[in-house]
C-alpha cells in the first residue's frame, strides 16, 4: 500500500470520526465516497472494504479503479462524484448509488443494481433493473421511501414507453410488441450523474424481428425527477 493511499484511509477515517463526534444538528452530509467506503459487507459479500478503498484510491489519482474480490474476479468503480457513484460488481451487473436531497441537512441514499444478460451489441441483449433506498448512513429505509421505491416499480410496469405513432402497415407487430411487453419487461433503470433523476427504458432484446421493426423509433424513455421525498414524472 502506497503513501497517498495511506494517507486517504487515514482522512477518511478521520472524517467518520469528526461527524460521529458532532452534535446531532451539526451533523455534516457525507459525501459520496465516504458513502461508498462504508458500505455494509453484507450487500456485497465478495468486495471487501480494502477493495472499496482501493478503488477510491484509484480513481482519485486519475488510475483505472480495477481491483480483484475475494473470487479473484474483476470489479471497478467506473465513475465517483461528490453525490454519485457506479460501481461494475461483475462482469454481468453495475451498481449506481446517488445522494439526493430532502432538506438542507439531510439526504437518502438510491441504489440502483443492474443485471446485464448479453453481449454489449447483441439486438438480445436485456438489462434489467432494481431500485432499493437507504439512510445515508446504510441504515434501512423508512416506510416512506419503501413507497417511494414502489412508486418507480408501477411506473416501470405502466408500459408507459409506445408513442402509439405507428402506421397501418405495423400495426399488428406494434400490438404483438406491446403484447408480450406485457407478459415480460425488463426495464433499465439509470441515474444521472449530474442530477437528481432517473431514467426508465424498455428492453427489447427479448422480442422478435417483426417487432423490434415496428418499435424502431416508437419507444421512449421515461425520466423521473426526485422532488424531495420520491421520485416523479414531470
Amino acid at each position: 500500500m502506497n503513501i497517498i493511499s495511506l494517507a486517504r484511509r487515514f482522512a477518511t477515517a478521520a472524517a467518520l470520526a469528526v461527524a460521529l463526534s458532532s452534535p446531532a444538528q451539526e451533523r455534516a452530509l457525507p459525501q459520496m465516497r465516504d458513502v461508498f467506503a462504508q458500505m455494509p459487507d453484507s450487500l456485497l459479500p465478495a468486495v471487501t472494504k480494502n477493495n472499496r478503498l482501493d478503488c477510491i484510491d484509484f480513481i482519485e489519482n486519475g488510475l483505472e479503479a480495477k481491483v480483484r474480490n475475494a473470487f479473484d474476479d474483476y470489479v471497478a468503480l467506473e465513475a465517483l462524484t461528490p453525490d454519485y457513484a457506479r460501481f461494475r460488481t461483475s462482469a454481468a451487473a453495475v451498481l449506481e448509488l446517488k445522494l439526493l436531497p430532502q432538506t438542507d441537512t439531510t439526504q437518502v441514499l438510491c441504489a440502483v443494481t443492474t443485471v446485464e444478460c448479453g453481449e454489449a451489441d447483441s439486438p438480445t441483449r436485456i438489462e434489467d433493473s432494481s431500485l432499493r433506498f437507504y439512510a445515508d448512513d446504510w441504515t434501512p429505509a423508512t416506510a416512506d421511501l419503501q413507497g417511494a421505491a414502489a412508486a418507480v416499480e408501477r411506473c416501470a410496469d405502466s408500459l408507459d414507453f409506445f408513442t402509439d405513432d405507428v402506421p397501418d402497415s405495423l400495426r399488428f407487430s406494434y400490438d404483438q410488441a406491446k403484447a408480450s411487453a406485457r407478459d415480460f419487461h425488463p426495464v433499465r433503470m439509470s441515474l444521472a450523474v449530474d442530477e437528481a433523476s432517473l431514467t426508465l427504458t424498455l428492453q427489447t432484446g427479448q422480442m422478435a424481428v417483426d417487432e423490434k421493426r415496428a418499435l424502431n423509433g416508437r419507444l421512449r424513455p421515461v425520466r423521473l425527477l426526485w422532488d424531495g421525498r420520491r421520485f416523479v414524472r414531470k
